[in-house]
């Protein structure tokens, strides 16, 4: 169970960019065989946004950051650090990191691109960034996830394409003074291929006794009965493991920024750690799974409703593909500002 004993470090805004475009579960079913209510039924999403094929990920990358940074009121010159998640980006290459610095005006040599951490990547992309402020001189890191969900799913495919929608988010983390910040934490991971998407170059290739079959479209693959499992095996157990380490109870916390599967699992996983539904916000009814920026759709309902305010206790935590999974927890030094929509 580890425990924070670095310098502090804690979010001071949150900020998110969402495609205009709403897709309800009617839109949906025109390609899938399925109805409306077996989607709502079974996993409480009602709608999400996708981006138009015109729109890219990194000028909604760039949005949700422009708006944290305006919200902590902190120009973008002042970036120590950058952390960027995106497992669905336009480009594999150039890195959507330099691209997103290039845009905002951000000098610093220290940025991190997160790829395969997927819906994860909230959860490691805060740690890592807590990590590398403790360097002398450095105070402040911009974290941005941003996901086209849309672009990834078979569109006939009702296992993957009823769960995923599009979305950026941003958050900035500083250094902070006293004993407040980053308390603990619980990080880990357990190999599986349950879901799963196959690069051009595996797509055309057959491989003999390879472990894991090679899909013939380039869309994602998803086994839900195995991330279900997965999802609630670990992540209240994960809950439980950075309360431990931060010393606090799981009734102490004023919120839970869960990773946002699908409604019902939120809602599932708060109640197996003990939280009160009021303390879990619940994005996915209407945002579905954005991947890598869900959690930060969670801090952002947080800090909306006045959940992350100074001296409360806050706790991050997610799974994603691979299996990666964690959870941060939080005593805040200061107001968590939620920019505007």
């Amino acid at each position: 169970m580890p425990k924070w004993a670095l310098t502090p470090v804690s979010p001071r805004s949150v900020a998110l960019a969402l495609p205009e475009r709403v897709v309800t579960n009617e839109e949906l079913c025109a390609t899938l065989d399925t109805t409306p209510e077996w989607i709502e039924e079974r996993t409480g999403i009602r709608e999400r946004r996708f981006l138009e094929p015109h729109e890219t990920v990194a000028d909604l990358a760039v949005e949700a950051a422009e708006k944290a940074l305006a919200a902590a009121d902190v120009q973008a010159a002042a970036i120590d650090v950058l952390v960027v998640a995106c497992t669905s980006p336009d480009w594999v290459m150039p890195s959507l990191g330099v691209t997103i610095a290039a845009r905002l005006g951000i000098a610093t040599p220290r940025i991190v691109d997160f790829t395969q951490h997927a819906c994860a990547s909230t959860v490691y992309g805060m740690y890592t960034a807590a990590s590398l402020l403790q360097e002398p001189g450095l105070e402040t890191a911009l974290l941005v996830c941003a996901e086209r969900g849309s672009g990834g799913t078979d569109p006939q495919d009702r296992v993957t394409r009823i769960f995923f929608g599009d979305a950026a988010g941003a958050a900035v983390l500083r250094k902070s003074e006293g004993p407040d910040g980053l308390l603990g934490y619980d990080l880990g991971n357990t190999y599986s291929d349950a879901v799963r998407m196959a690069t051009p170059w595996r797509l055309n290739q057959e491989v003999p006794g390879s472990p894991t079959e090679t899909p013939r479209t380039p869309y994602l693959h998803m086994d839900g009965s195995v991330v279900l499992r997965e999802a609630m095996t670990r992540l209240p157990k994960s809950l439980n493991e950075s309360l431990a380490s931060a010393g606090v109870t799981v009734d102490e916390v004023s919120g839970f920024a869960l990773h946002q599967a699908s409604a019902k699992l939120v809602r599932q996983i708060g109640r197996m750690a003990g939280a009160d539904p009021e303390r879990v916000p619940v994005t996915a009814d209407t945002l579905g799974n954005t991947a890598s920026v869900s959690p930060l759709t969670s801090l952002w309902r947080l800090a909306h409703e006045g959940r992350a305010r100074r001296a409360d206790l806050l706790v991050i935590a997610a799974i994603g593909a691979g299996f990666l999974f964690g959870s941060l927890c939080f005593r805040l030094p200061e107001d968590v500002i939620a920019a505007e929509l």
